[in-house]
């Protein structure tokens, strides 16, 4: 009896430490103030006025790049013309097959070397935008919906072939 009576208190003492640790706990990852979770359809609204501000930035940056593009295409276009022309003069006066050679190489030159330099301008640009992806309205379950069944499909007959007449 003297040893149940000296152990009860421990085990009091160890178990109302465990209620005390683990009621503490439980109220300590409680929220003070649930916040009610959005509905559906707020939280689509919200995704669609994002996707909206997305989408402008989207089509105001393809516009920037199609500009910049169009630049740069002028730019070499203006080039390619500038050779040409520059070696129709030179053609003009070059007298002998080499030089004549050598004119048309400048002028092949010229042409690599802006190529090059619009290949080099478009891809310093970087890649082109990506759009954004619209968001998909969320389906209501709670409302019924009339289900529509297929209407069974008529079997038709096959077309027999029939035989052509011979003459």
């Amino acid at each position: 009896m003297h040893y149940v009576a000296m152990r009860f208190p421990r085990i009091a003492v160890v178990a109302l430490g465990l209620c005390i640790a683990m009621s503490s706990a439980s109220s300590s990852f409680a929220d003070a103030t649930p916040t009610p979770s959005p509905s559906p359809s707020q939280d689509y609204q919200t995704l669609l006025a994002q996707y909206k501000v997305a989408m402008t930035a989207f089509d105001n940056a393809i516009k920037s790049r199609e500009r910049d593009r169009t630049k740069i295409n002028q730019i070499f276009a203006n080039a390619v013309n500038d050779a040409n022309r520059n070696a129709k003069t030179a053609l003009k006066s070059a007298k002998n097959p080499t030089a004549k050679s050598d004119v048309l190489a400048a002028q092949r030159a010229a042409i690599a070397l802006a190529n090059s330099m619009r290949d080099a301008a478009i891809l310093a640009m970087g890649p082109p935008p990506i759009e954004p992806v619209e968001p998909i309205e969320p389906v209501d379950l709670t409302k019924t919906s009339k289900t529509t069944k297929a209407s069974p499909s008529k079997k038709s007959k096959s077309a027999k072939a029939s035989p052509s007449p011979t003459s």
